[in-house]
């Protein structure tokens, strides 16, 4: 006899065919990819995007996707405690699994039904998503601060766990919950780049890309303060992809970007759906991210899967890149650690950025090999 699947409810506010929340969106729909045929997956998100912009999908109702899990997009009528208490209640799953900490429709109203309701057995697990990351708690420091005490006591409650990505969301976790949280550790699901194409290095001009939401956590502003102080003869050309989170942080990146160097170009090219991603990485040198904090960096693995070079900060798992020849992380405290890496791909050879490349490639390729992504989330729903 077949062994029954266990029933996960996944809350989030956003699920695909969304795309401009980022890295969630992609974590959680690889996950449901990868683990179908060992879990039964539910999805509750909102019908809308980042945007606001409301998705081509029925709404209010459980809908297939893709023959791996059943998605409720609830329009405004359903987000509210009364409408996710109705949802939760009726589906009663084993294990519901919270994406991020500041939602009310995704973690407080799960959160709440689950003190109120009792029942025996049911799991609830809390990611982050690197949320808890110093870095992401500074801003708006007062507001997280307070709502973080609001709910802390329905985090810690006997049948509440963790679900960390690396060691220092752990390390996260437990400063901000206690020692005795329970927390596994698995790694977040990236997408598999099918694509064989590599970039092409050649060319006169050194052209660079960044694809994230355009928010303050990101900090294009490092890279533009950069490129606004460069007075060499190579023309560069810098491309932003990705949907504007924090209008008055581009409107800051703006200012900037119009009083750049003579010789350096800056273009915003809008958001990007994921599938298009692997094909827009190939058309550049190098991948860009002054990040204050990421947990995983989809669009970092997915450079590196593309065979760009990334150049990084400190302040995401990807770290030791020039030890291992896939590009460079530098110290967001030193300007001049940024202004070395930067110094350091300008003077490479297009022979040594495709080495670099085919380094990267490998370097994605190894992670998936070691993450052991299939025990790993056995481990964590088992």
């Amino acid at each position: 006899m077949s062994k029954e699947k266990k029933k996960i409810l996944i809350t989030y506010d956003y699920f695909t065919p969304a795309f401009k929340a980022g890295g969630p969106i992609q974590s959680i729909t690889n996950m449901v990819r990868l683990l179908r045929t060992q879990f039964e997956f539910y999805v509750l998100a909102r019908n809308v995007d980042l945007d606001g912009t409301k998705l081509d999908v029925k709404c209010d109702e459980w809908l297939d996707f893709e023959d791996k899990a059943q998605v409720f997009y609830a329009s405004h009528k359903n987000t509210g405690f009364t409408g996710v208490n109705r949802l939760l209640k009726n589906l009663n799953p084993e294990i519901v699994y919270i994406n991020g900490l500041f939602s009310l429709f995704a973690t407080v109203y799960p959160l709440i039904f689950n003190a109120t309701h009792a029942r025996k057995g049911r799991r609830m697990i809390i990611a982050p998503r690197g949320m808890f990351q110093e870095g992401a708690l500074a801003l708006k420091a007062t507001k997280k601060k307070y709502f973080l005490m609001v709910l802390r006591p329905f985090m810690t409650l006997g049948n509440v766990a963790w679900h960390a990505t690396d060691e220092q969301e752990i390390k996260d976790i437990r400063r901000e919950i206690g020692e005795e949280a329970g927390i596994t550790i698995a790694g977040n699901v990236p997408a598999v780049i099918k694509e064989n194409t590599m970039p092409d290095f050649e060319g006169e001009a050194l052209r660079l890309v960044t694809i994230a939401l355009v928010a303050r956590k990101k900090n294009h502003l490092a890279l533009l303060e950069l490129l606004k102080d460069y007075k060499g003869k190579r023309q560069i050309i810098y491309d932003i992809y990705g949907p504007v989170k924090d209008k008055d942080y581009w409107q800051e990146c703006k200012q900037v970007i119009d009083e750049m160097s003579k010789n350096v170009e800056v273009n915003y090219m809008g958001a990007v759906e994921p599938v298009r991603v692997a094909e827009i990485l190939t058309g550049y040198h190098c991948y860009v991210l002054p990040t204050f904090g990421e947990n995983f960096g989809h669009s970092i693995y997915e450079a590196l899967a593309a065979g760009l070079p990334v150049m990084i900060s400190n302040k995401t798992p990807w770290q030791n890149l020039e030890d291992k020849g896939s590009g460079w992380v530098f110290d967001l405290k030193e300007k001049d650690d940024f202004e070395r890496v930067f110094m350091e791909l300008l003077n490479s050879t297009s022979e040594e950025l495709k080495n670099k490349g085919e380094a990267a490639k490998q370097l994605a390729e190894r992670y998936l090999l070691d993450a052991g992504l299939e025990e790993r989330y056995d481990e964590l729903f088992g």
